[in-house]
């Protein structure tokens, strides 16, 4: 019976924008604590522009120097490998993903309308892509991980389950304390009616905290080290995860990994935290 090969290595997309540059200095701490090397990967879509492919292997030269002098600042002693393809960045590193035990990524530059018509390469691999995939914001600026919260999204779905997973992991390994945010709203319960403005909702809320704890008990026990807060809010979960990033150093949802369109239709958390999250998004199919 064949084996798949085990997942090793953290794989940075840069493009030379500062967005990635500082999304390869957080990989680089990332890379640090779990003891592994460091991919970073710049694609060139340009197929040959301008006919001069000296000029070309400059720029690429540049973009991923850049990014290891930056990594090299704040993390020396992590194995660096620097590696330049040819193709779609999206599907590049998609196909990449498959060894990798994470990816990360600048920011998306798109909206979320441009998305739907166009494609975010950061919505693509985030939705597509076989490991987690961080996606790097931030509204003030480089800061690299500390002691400030990880923010779980959990819906009591087998779709959370991935990011609870994850998020345990990262929380242990950055020494940080987890918030499992659980959300809900009145139409989304049985008992929804015209009278539901006149319920008392506590002993609901109760009770799905009571959920979320119980099923978090395995990974509770697995990582002792981990303190978790767990919350239940009322609102769209996109909402409330939103104003929870504003204080938090990483927020970390699973995805249904749908198209772009889909996803604008039916309503996607993930993405709607990739286009305005105030701290970096892991985004666990």
């Amino acid at each position: 019976m064949s084996k798949t090969p085990p997942k090793h290595g953290i794989l940075v997309g840069v493009d030379g924008t500062q967005s990635a540059v500082n999304a390869a200095r957080w990989a680089a701490f990332v890379a640090r604590r779990l003891k592994e090397p460091l991919r970073l990967v710049h694609v060139d879509s340009g197929g040959g522009r301008n006919g001069d492919p000296e000029t070309e292997r400059d720029t690429t030269d540049v973009v991923l120097g850049a990014a290891e002098a930056a990594v090299r600042e704040i993390a020396g002693d992590v194995t660096v490998e620097s590696d330049t393809r040819s193709g779609s960045p999206a599907k590049t590193l998609t196909e990449l993903s498959e060894s990798a035990r994470m990816v990360v990524l600048g920011h998306t530059t798109t909206t979320e309308w441009q998305s739907m018509f166009g494609r975010s390469d950061v919505v693509y691999i985030s939705n597509h892509a076989a490991c987690p995939v961080v996606s790097w914001r931030s509204e003030h600026g480089f800061r690299p991980p500390d002691g400030r919260e990880i923010v779980l999204g959990v819906d009591g779905s087998n779709l959370s389950k991935a990011a609870i997973a994850h998020g345990y992991e990262i929380a242990s390994l950055l020494e940080a304390p987890l918030v499992a945010v659980h959300t809900w709203m009145e139409q989304s319960t049985l008992t929804y009616g015209e009278g539901s403005r006149f319920t008392d909702w506590t002993a609901y809320a109760e009770h799905k905290k009571a959920d979320m704890v119980e099923s978090m008990a395995g990974l509770s026990e697995r990582y002792p080290d981990v303190r978790v807060i767990h919350k239940v809010e009322r609102g769209k979960p996109d909402i409330v995860l939103l104003e929870h990033s504003s204080d938090a150093q990483l927020v970390v949802v699973g995805s249904h990994g749908r198209s772009a369109l889909a996803s604008a239709v039916l309503g996607s958390t993930s993405q709607g935290l990739i286009h305005h999250a105030m701290c970096p998004v892991m985004v666990c199919r």
